[in-house]
């Protein structure tokens, strides 16, 4: 069971009371047979504090909450079942809606509704969310498993652009006592599109008239520094008028709110709860957060507090240099002095992590080397000592076949200046840190070609963008016959209005 993490004080008539996480990732590893519930582990703790600890008048989720774009039916089945145990009851919700125009999940000409106010299902924990850029929408009809949920009434699900050429960010208003709050929200859209549009000026923020006596927060899930020269979302691009960002994507926990931009918006960045990759990032301590809006004289004055999460498997991280190390330089001594750093991190991770539960306890280690001069051992030899080849029962970790990544540094990058804002993974052999082209600038540059076959008179270039994005990255078979499909559909419809209508 989830260890009690704030008091179960419920908010008074006249706060407004705001659960917050991001990057769920359910389903990530969901076939490993030591860490295949984490990731459900994490959420139902965080379903517990909202609904029954915290009292929340509502959780707000960042997207990804899915770690696949098509999750298992085990996956879907459990996380169904999690939430209709946390979110339906006989709680009465005092949040009133205002506007909730912009969510999914209705037929044209219906009005959308709030799940909460429907008469078939009985909802104490409204569930608000975006898209991530694991579970964004693809595919015909552009849905994603989030539409599901929606369907199901056990989330609200808003934040998804119809055209992504033209972006529109209009808000969801709630009230609750005097306080009036203003919900943006922009499900994932690729850094590089999005930095486009805003430079383009193709992005409308719809605001009411009296948009003064809104507390207005932001939900995003973008990358939020900019990386390998990337596009990242322009954070001085936020609105005068926004007083709180919910940064998603980003898998670091930062526990404080920085004040950033132009106009020195609050951003909290929440961070993943559960750990996607054993990386540096990862290893802060995971938490949720819970967020009090309260209106004071005549401003509004908010509290964010953080609540760690003791559902979540411990995890070390550390990074050595095995050069001036005590540490000889064969095989037998690396593998010798390298089991030991491993037992030295195990032990930490139990002191440090004295509460975890028992199915938990068994930590993630990971130690990044740097070899160069060194012979790298086979992963199966430093973990035999921690659980390769052993029954499961017997391992003292989580991940004994996966413990160390071994890197050397490039011969030309030693030689060259190092740049005055690289880290030292830009040391590494390009072979360990390349990372897969950009789709879209794959074929921009096959389509930018000055042959006269390359120009397009059908086609739009952003739908193959994203027709071969779906193909390869969320595996959709038919994204790219649909898109051809969807084409010659409208090549037809136009010869029939030229041919009037024969």
């Amino acid at each position: 069971p989830a260890r009690p993490a704030v008091a179960a004080t419920a908010p008074g008539e006249n706060t407004f009371r705001i659960m917050i996480s991001t990057d769920n990732h359910l389903g990530h590893v969901e076939r490993d047979i030591v860490r295949g519930n984490d990731s459900f582990r994490a959420f139902e703790e965080v379903l517990d504090i909202s609904a029954n600890q915290s009292q929340a008048d509502i959780l707000l989720l960042g997207g990804d909450l899915f770690h696949d774009n098509k999750p298992s039916r085990e996956t879907m089945v459990k996380t169904i079942n999690m939430m209709r145990k946390h979110c339906c009851g006989s709680r009465e919700c005092m949040v009133e809606p205002l506007d909730v125009t912009s969510l999914q999940g209705f037929d044209e000409g219906e009005d959308p509704v709030v799940n909460y106010q429907d008469p078939n299902i009985n909802i104490a924990l409204p569930v608000f969310i975006i898209h991530g850029n694991h579970d964004d929408p693809s595919g015909p009809g552009q849905h994603s498993a989030l539409d599901i949920l929606s369907a199901s009434k056990l989330i609200n699900y808003w934040g998804k652009q119809k055209n992504i050429e033209e972006i529109t960010i209009r808000p969801i208003l709630l009230q609750k006592g005097n306080v009036k709050i203003a919900i943006y929200g922009l499900g994932n859209i690729r850094d590089e599109r999005l930095a486009r549009s805003f430079r383009n000026k193709h992005v409308t923020w719809l605001t009411p008239p009296d948009i003064k006596s809104y507390f207005s927060i932001l939900v995003v899930h973008q990358n939020r520094p900019i990386r390998d020269g990337k596009d990242a979302f322009p954070i001085d691009q936020i609105p005068s008028h926004i007083n709180f960002v919910v940064w998603g994507h980003e898998h670091e926990c930062i526990t404080s709110a920085a004040r950033e931009g132009a106009h020195s918006v609050h951003i909290l960045q929440p961070g993943s709860t559960t750990i996607t990759s054993l990386s540096h990032g990862e290893s802060a301590r995971k938490h949720s957060f819970c967020l009090d809006v309260k209106f004071v004289g005549n401003d509004y004055k908010f509290r964010c507090k953080e609540l760690p999460l003791h559902n979540v498997r411990p995890f070390k991280y550390d990074e050595l240099m095995l050069e001036g190390q005590d540490c000889g330089l064969s095989e037998a001594d690396v593998i010798s002095f390298l089991q030991d750093r491993v037992q030295h991190m195990i032990e930490d991770a139990h002191r440090d992590y004295p509460d975890v539960p028992q199915d938990l306890a068994k930590p993630l280690i990971r130690i990044k080397v740097e070899n160069t001069g060194f012979h790298a051992p086979a992963p199966h030899k430093l973990g035999k000592e921690f659980g390769v080849g052993l029954k499961v029962d017997e391992w003292l970790m989580a991940n004994p076949d996966d413990i160390i990544k071994f890197w050397k540094k490039n011969k030309a990058r030693q030689m060259a200046p190092k740049a005055p804002n690289a880290n030292d993974d830009d040391m590494e052999e390009e072979d360990e840190i390349l990372e897969a082209p950009e789709i879209e600038k794959l074929v921009e540059d096959e389509l930018s070609s000055d042959k006269e076959k390359s120009k397009l008179q059908i086609l739009a270039k952003t739908e193959i963008f994203d027709a071969v994005a779906n193909f390869v990255t969320k595996e959709d078979p038919k994204a790219i016959k649909d898109m051809l499909d969807k084409a010659l559909e409208e090549v037809e419809k136009s010869f029939k209005q030229d041919l009037g209508g024969r």
